[in-house]
Order: structure tokens, then C-alpha cells, then sequence
């Protein structure tokens, strides 16, 4: 990885550290008086507003906020402008309109690399779309045909050259991988019906990374993510309730993620935000299946009892009504079982030492539990683990300081087996009433639920 990369990966983190900051943007839009637009960002769980307003009169459009740096995007009725801000009072210039309009940014800044190329990529690809609804109209014995299938084959050889170029040469800058990013390959006139789209879906992904630091969780991605859903027909799926093609679908996208834990967390983020529960829990719960086989740590049982498990798993929804579980060798005295906890809310998660998604997770929860603990959040941690020695040393070493309980007959335990435990680690947030306030599956979900619940 580069200077530049470095830091640029060193200021994001940076001020995730030191907390947001506030931020100006200018933009001169003398071609776009009184359009509409929204400024929009990404984070884990996809893309949100961060505002919206006019161009004014004089041709300036203006935002200011409280937020990061990074990836951004103006968008409008007549398409996106995708750029990254690094400074805290950033402005460019628009003439024209988006996307066919010339934009320009300060010198030297790497925005303007950037859209250089999508300006060669938009060149190329309007060639490539012109030539394709012409030929598809017409006769293939009509004396231009030939002429024209010609051209566009040559135009889609010179995209595919612009594409291997940026990616063989220019991978270590951010302008390129965003440029290609936005990119898919065309399949050829020949290719019809479900031979291309075969070929489309096949090559979509071809030069967009998934595991890609700068990419991850930014407008960008998540529209890519948008675009293959739509080239794999889900909403057509989800009208005929086709649950088999449509797990097809899921699965695959987490299988292309290379396996990736923060690729696999913000799609599992951004798919459950875009099918929730409440609306369409067959395609949820496909998504929290998919995810867990990938992101959790399994354990080895028979078959059949993992598939109850999995399916009984479903109903542990907001509103069910948890078991009083005895918590076992519970480092507090005074609590015996579930009911004993004195909270508002009680965040019970079920993990183990050995998972190392379960230790994460855990490291993530001990930052935002002092905040929250006072705000009336109690954690009890119950651990799957056999050996009592390793877990107690666990939980010395790293300072859990919230309640500690350990069912050493793991996943073959009473607690596994009420709550239909079949990975590590899985998490239920629960009210005074026993009854779940909500089961996250991601920390952002976590975040989420308890920033809704203390607000």
C-alpha cells in the first residue's frame, strides 16, 4: 500500500478516534439554479441523507455539518456527484450539468483524477449504449448492421483496455479502484435471454473488491450492491415469494465478498436495513442465516438439531418472551438467573473464549458500556466454554466488568438449547419483563437499538 493510501486509511481513523468534526461544503453551480439536491454518506448500514437544499440564485449550493472525512455524494434529479472530502472547508466547481457537466476541484487534489476517468468511462459507455439500441432495432441483414457491430466491438475492446490499464497499473490509487468501481462489463449482442444475463451478473464484480478499505461503506459500494440485486431480478423474486432463488441470490453476494469480515458485516448491515424484519422476515432471516454460517464460530453437532435450531431461531423475535435461565458460576453472587437482573435493559450475549468473533465482539461492547451502563443497560456475558480455568482467565484478563456466567456443557447446555444457540456469538436485548426488546445480529445493530432505546 502506498504513502498516500496510508494516509488517507491514518485521517479516517484518525478522526473516528477524536470524534466529528465540522464541515463546509461549496459548490458553484451556475448551470443548476434552484435544483434540488442531497448530500448523502455512507456508513455500516448503507447509504443515509446527511442533508438536503437548493441552488441558490446566485448558482452556490452550500451544506454544513457535523461529520467525517471520506467518500460523499451529491445527488440530484439529474444523476450523483461521488467525491471525497479531506478538508474541513472543501469546495469545487460544476459547469454544466452532473454527470455530462465539467467539474473542477482544487489543484492537485485527486478528485479531479478521479472524474477524469469517469469522464473517459461515461465517454465509452454512452458509445457503447447508443450502439447497443441501435443494432438491437435492427435487421441483421440491413447493409449497416455489419458496420455498425463493428464499431461496437471496438468501442467495448477500448473499455476493456481502460479497464485492465487502470487495474494493472494505477490499483494503489483511490481515484482508479473508485473509477472502476462504478464499472461493469457489457456482454455482446449475441448473448441474449439468460446467456446474458449469466455473463452480466458473472462479470459484475470483475474490477470492484469488496475487502477494499477505501471503498467499504460508501455510496459507491452500496449502489453496486443495489445494481446486482436488480440485475439478479429480487424485487420480481420477492412478488413470487421464489425463497430457494432468492437465498441463491444472498448467498452468493456473501460468497463474493471474499470472505471478507468487514465486506460481510456492512452488506449483512445493508441487506437487513433494506429487507427488516418486520416487513419481510422470510428474506431477513436468509440474510441472518447466510451471515452467521460466515461470521460466527460453528460448532460441530448433528445436523438435524443445527437445522431446528436455525429454524426455532426465527421466532426469537422483538416480543418473545425469554427463558429465566439459570446463569451458572456467575462471578455475582447475588444473581442466580436472568430474572434477578436489575435494568432497564439487559444485553445478554452468549459467546466463548475460543471464538474469535465472540472476543471482538466483546471488546466492542466493554467501549460503549460505561456510557450506556449509566443510562441503565446491565450485560450479562454467558460463556459456552467446558473449562471453568480458561474462562474465568478470559474474563480476568480482558476486564469484562459487567455480570459473568459460564454453562460449561456448551452448546449441548440448557442455556444453548432454550435460546436455540447454534453459533458464537449471538446477542438478545431484553427488557425488565424478560420479554426481547430487540436481537440484534451486527454491532451497528446493537448501537443502533440502544441508541434508539436511551434516546
Amino acid at each position: 500500500m502506498n504513502n498516500k493510501i496510508l494516509a488517507f486509511v491514518f485521517l479516517l481513523i484518525s478522526q473516528t478516534v477524536f470524534g466529528q468534526i465540522q464541515l463546509k461544503l461549496t459548490v458553484q453551480m451556475p448551470d443548476c439554479k434552484q435544483e434540488q439536491f442531497l448530500l448523502v454518506r455512507g456508513d455500516e448500514g448503507g447509504s443515509f441523507v446527511v442533508g438536503q437544499a437548493k441552488v441558490g440564485d446566485n448558482g452556490i449550493l452550500s451544506f454544513s455539518w457535523e461529520g467525517n472525512y471520506g467518500f460523499y455524494r451529491l445527488a440530484g434529479e439529474l444523476g450523483n456527484i461521488d467525491f471525497l472530502i479531506s478538508n474541513p472547508d472543501f469546495h469545487f466547481s460544476l459547469d454544466g450539468k452532473p454527470v455530462l457537466g465539467e467539474l473542477r476541484f482544487p489543484d492537485k487534489d485527486e478528485n479531479n483524477q478521479f472524474h477524469y476517468y469517469l469522464s473517459e468511462f461515461n465517454v465509452l459507455n454512452q458509445k457503447i449504449g447508443t450502439l447497443r439500441e441501435t443494432l438491437v432495432n435492427l435487421n441483421e441483414k440491413d447493409s449497416s448492421y455489419k458496420e455498425l457491430h463493428a464499431q461496437f466491438k471496438l468501442v467495448q475492446k477500448e473499455k476493456k483496455i481502460l479497464l485492465k490499464e487502470l487495474w494493472r497499473s494505477h490499483i494503489d490509487s483511490w481515484p482508479a479502484r473508485m473509477a472502476l468501481a462504478k464499472q461493469q462489463l457489457e456482454p455482446d449482442l449475441k448473448l441474449k435471454g439468460k446467456n446474458y444475463d449469466d455473463y452480466y451478473q458473472k462479470h459484475f464484480f470483475d474490477y470492484f473488491a469488496f475487502s477494499d478499505s477505501v471503498l467499504q461503506a460508501t455510496p459507491v459500494y452500496y449502489e453496486k450492491i443495489g445494481k446486482y440485486l436488480k440485475a439478479n431480478y429480487i424485487e420480481d423474486l420477492i412478488k413470487a415469494e421464489n425463497y430457494t432463488k432468492i437465498n441463491d441470490v444472498i448467498s452468493n453476494l456473501f460468497w463474493l465478498t471474499e470472505l471478507d469480515p468487514s465486506s460481510q458485516k456492512y452488506l449483512a448491515n445493508y441487506l437487513m436495513n433494506r429487507y427488516p424484519e418486520q416487513k419481510l422476515p422470510e428474506i431477513y432471516h436468509l440474510i441472518v442465516d447466510a451471515y452467521k454460517v460466515l461470521n460466527t464460530c460453528e460448532y460441530v453437532m448433528g445436523n438435524k438439531i443445527i437445522q431446528n435450531r436455525m429454524q426455532n431461531s426465527h421466532a426469537n423475535n422483538t416480543g418473545w418472551l425469554v427463558p429465566d435461565v439459570e446463569l451458572n458460576h456467575c462471578l455475582d453472587g447475588k444473581i442466580q438467573s436472568l430474572s434477578d437482573v436489575n435494568s432497564d435493559l439487559t444485553l445478554l450475549i452468549i459467546w466463548s473464549g475460543s471464538c474469535v468473533h465472540s472476543r471482538e465482539m466483546l471488546e466492542r461492547i466493554k467501549d460503549l458500556y460505561p456510557e450506556y451502563h449509566e443510562l441503565g443497560l446491565e450485560v450479562v456475558a454467558v460463556s459456552l466454554d467446558s473449562d471453568l480455568g480458561f474462562w474465568n482467565e478470559m474474563v480476568s484478563q480482558n476486564y469484562y466488568p459487567w455480570i459473568n456466567a459460564c454453562d460449561t456443557d456448551g452448546l449441548n447446555g440448557t442455556t444453548a438449547n432454550l435460546f436455540n444457540i447454534y453459533v458464537t456469538p449471538s446477542m438478545f436485548l431484553i427488557d425488565p419483563s424478560l420479554k426481547t426488546a430487540a436481537v440484534p445480529q451486527t454491532f451497528f445493530q446493537l448501537e443502533k437499538e440502544l441508541g434508539e432505546f436511551f434516546k
